[in-house]
Formats: structure tokens, C-alpha cells, sequence
């Protein structure tokens, strides 16, 4: 006989519940005749107690046979499958080794296969396909599932090469002297997300001046002067992403239209100092549309002493760029609720009257959206202005200044900047800035 052969004699219980209609019938009968039309609420609750006493002696009777008769056509079985739950024991133990190792070596199989094919599709790539594919974001657990079909994992595959290709072709052109940073933080992560706040935190530690040493001789600093001839809407979009990217720009010559008169003398005393943010754009090219006005933060200045503020958000009626929204922390949720352009425009429009206007590069970026918003809301901004870029650009080689944008300059003061990239505390600081670089011209 086969030893592994299981054998047990199984007797089938026969119940007999003989007199069943007729106690089903004498029940019937008993709680017609006693209580189907028994009204509590005259006989009162020592007839309510009696008849429940006597009701629940008869229920616990016939609930106390249903036991005993479970429990005794039950026992044998639950007896005979511990049993059988012993023997299946001994046999999982062995069993799960040998399945996992099938499992692994299917795994191992699957694995290869995928990085065959990643190698294949990142040919592209050229020396840098290897630094990709082994990048600890490259490989995902998931299509090593029996459930993900290789035709999943190769499409993304391609995918994740393709968004390689952009992203680092992006890096090498705009990256400028922390492509090699930028590059390496890249293979960690192949990923574009926090990409300008990791830069603006390297850029801001002491050690940063480092990353030209790491940068090489290849990446040595330098100048040239470029003639770029641009529609208004095309020169912004440059502008802010060369702003963006950290890149030192020095205005030589300033040929755009001009619908507002320039100060560049920096005396007087009130003024309306304000900064904006904007949904960013990824261009035309890329099939975006323009960026949109989501902030307008401002703060009047009277006789040198701030007397009134501003600051309205506004629905842009497109997406944020999630790389804008990063750096500005404004959230599409954030301006879903608040009032078109048209009519934070007319508000601010009211805010500023006849005051200057002070803001820190707004002649390249910030009045290009103003007015633009503002012709649109059919109000007139005839204001004169005066830029504090501009005007810091006179005072940078005297001051050993290493840049001019107003969050150096702030730390350089040391001005609380509360809240980088938002219009209202931008606004604040750039007031502040006005007033020493008014110093050192009347110093001068």
C-alpha cells in the first residue's frame, strides 16, 4: 500500500427528527393561542416579564438540542483536520523553498530580459545610456510581476530613455557652468522635479563656489554679446528662463517698445514697489501656451515709510507649470477660487494711482505683463517706472556684488526675506533694496 495514502472511514450522520410537524404544529398552535393577541399596554409589564420567562425557557430548550446535535456530528471532523493540517505542514516547508527558487530564477529570467531590451533602446543615449540604466530610478520592482506583460515594461522602457534624452540635452544647453551637478543629481533621480531648487540650494551654500573646481576647465566662465531680436512675448520667455537657470545678464543696449517713461535716479521717496508671479510657460515651440498672471504683490511708500499693501491672487485660467508652481508654492487648488485678471488688474491699477513704480527687473519682465493684462481689462498704466536691477547693475563691480538678483541682494543687507518667489514678500524686500541703493547714489 502506498504509504502516503490516506486512510479513514467516514460514517454519513443520519438525523432523524421524527416528530418534527408535530412540534412545529403544537408551537404554532401555543403562541397563537397565548399571545397573538396579548396587548401589553393594558396587561401591563408583570404580564410582559411573565410571557417572556416563559417563551425564552421553551427557545433555550430547542437552541440547547441544535448544540448538542452540532456538536456531535462536528467533533469527528474537526478531529480528522488537524490531523490532515499536520501533514500538509510537513510538506509546505519544502514546498515554499523549491517555489521560491522557481519564483527568483522566473524573476532573474524576466530581469535580464528587461535590461537586454533597456540596453538595446538606449543606444541613443550613447555614454551616458549605462549611467541611465543604472540609475537606482531606472529599474522598477513592478515588471518583475507575473501580472505586467513585457510589452508594458518595453514601452516604458522607451518611455524613460526618451524623457533621458530631452531632459539631459535640456541640462547640457542650460545648465551652464552646474551642468556637471546637474547631470550627476540627474542619473539619481531622472527626474526634472526640484531640479532648480537643488541648484538654488547649491548655489546658495558657502561651499558652491566648489562646483566650478568639480565643472572643469571646460565649463570656464566667459561672455558673449548677442544682438537677440524678439517680439515682446518671445524676449520675456527668455528672459525668465535665463533668470531661472541663474545666468548673470547684462543689458548693454535695451531696443523693445517703451510705453512708459524710465526714471533711473533714484530721488524720491514714495512709490508703489511690486513684483509678480506667473504660471510660467513651457513656450510656443512646445505647443504652451503664454504664461498668465497668478500674483500681483505690491507696497506703498510715502515719504519713506510703508503705508499700504497689496496682494491678490488670481486664476489664470490655465495650468501652472509644475516647475513654477515648485519654486512660487502656488498651487492651481490655491487659485482655482480666486477672480480672473481683469479684475486684480483694475484693483492694483486703483492701489497705485500716480505713484512711481520700483521693482526689481520688471523693465524685461514684470510691466510686459502688466500691461498686457491691463490693455486687455481696458485700463491704462501711464506711470513712470524705475528698475532696481538697473540701477544695481551701476553699483555690482564697486560693491564686489557676485549677482544682482534681489534675493542676494537681500541676504547682502540682510533683509528678511520671508518667502522667496511670492509677489508680496518680493515687493517688501524690494522696497528695502530701493532705499540703500538711493544711499549709494547719494554717496557717490
Amino acid at each position: 500500500m502506498n504509504p502516503f495514502e490516506i486512510v479513514a472511514t467516514q460514517t454519513p450522520g443520519v438525523i432523524n427528527f421524527s416528530n418534527y410537524q408535530e412540534v412545529k404544529n403544537a408551537l404554532s398552535e401555543y403562541v397563537s393561542s397565548n399571545y397573538a393577541n396579548v396587548d401589553y399596554s393594558l396587561e401591563g409589564i408583570d404580564a410582559a416579564e411573565r410571557d417572556s420567562k416563559e417563551l425564552k425557557t421553551h427557545r433555550d430548550a430547542i437552541a440547547k438540542v441544535k448544540k448538542e446535535i452540532n456538536a456531535a456530528y462536528s467533533a469527528p471532523y474537526v478531529e480528522i483536520e488537524k490531523k490532515l493540517d499536520e501533514l500538509i505542514a510537513i510538506l509546505d516547508v519544502p514546498l515554499k523553498k523549491a517555489k521560491s527558487y522557481v519564483d527568483e530564477a522566473a524573476k532573474d529570467e524576466k530581469r535580464n530580459a528587461v535590461y537586454e531590451y533597456a540596453r538595446k533602446a538606449a543606444i541613443p543615449l550613447g555614454d551616458k545610456a549605462e549611467k541611465v540604466i543604472n540609475s537606482s530610478a531606472f529599474f522598477n520592482p513592478k515588471w518583475l510581476n507575473k501580472t505586467t506583460s513585457i510589452k508594458t515594461v518595453q514601452d516604458e522602457i522607451d518611455s524613460i530613455v526618451q524623457s533621458a534624452m530631452n531632459d539631459l540635452s535640456a541640462i547640457q544647453m542650460t545648465g551652464g557652468e552646474s551642468v556637471g551637478v546637474l547631470t550627476a543629481r540627474y542619473y539619481e533621480t531622472l527626474s526634472m522635479e526640484g531640479m532648480e531648487e537643488f541648484l538654488s540650494n547649491m548655489q546658495s551654500d558657502e561651499s558652491s563656489e566648489l562646483l566650478y573646481e568639480v565643472a572643469g576647465e571646460k565649463n570656464a566662465v566667459g561672455y558673449k554679446i548677442l544682438k537677440i531680436t524678439a517680439t515682446e512675448d518671445q524676449m520675456a520667455f527668455l528672459l525668465s528662463q535665463i533668470s531661472l537657470m541663474g545666468i548673470d545678464v547684462e543689458e548693454i543696449e535695451d531696443g523693445m517698445p517703451k510705453p512708459m517713461d524710465e526714471l533711473t535716479i533714484p530721488d524720491f521717496d514714495s512709490f508703489v514697489a511690486f513684483d509678480i508671479e506667473t504660471t510660467g510657460t513651457n513656450g510656443a515651440v512646445n505647443g504652451d501656451e503664454e504664461a498668465k498672471i497668478t500674483e500681483i504683490g505690491a507696497v506703498k511708500v510715502v515719504n519713506g515709510e510703508v503705508v499700504d499693501r497689496f496682494d491678490e491672487l488670481s486664476n489664470p485660467e490655465r495650468k501652472m507649470v509644475p516647475r513654477i508652481a515648485r519654486l512660487t508654492h502656488i498651487t492651481d487648488e490655491m487659485l482655482a477660487d480666486k477672480p480672473p485678471i481683469d479684475d486684480v488688474i483694475k484693483l492694483f491699477r486703483e492701489f497705485v494711482g500716480d505713484s512711481v513704480l520700483v521693482g526689481h527687473n520688471i523693465k524685461s519682465s514684470d510691466l510686459r505683463y502688466i500691461l498686457k493684462a491691463a490693455d486687455k481689462a481696458g485700463v491704462r498704466f501711464d506711470n513712470a517706472f524705475l528698475d532696481t536691477y538697473v540701477l544695481a547693475k551701476h553699483y555690482k563691480e564697486g560693491k564686489e556684488w557676485e549677482k544682482l538678483n534681489l534675493g542676494y541682494l537681500a541676504k547682502y543687507y540682510g533683509f528678511e526675506h520671508k518667502e522667496i518667489h511670492r509677489a508680496w514678500s518680493d515687493a517688501d524686500v524690494n522696497a528695502q533694496v530701493y532705499f540703500e541703493l538711493q544711499k549709494l547714489y547719494q554717496n557717490q
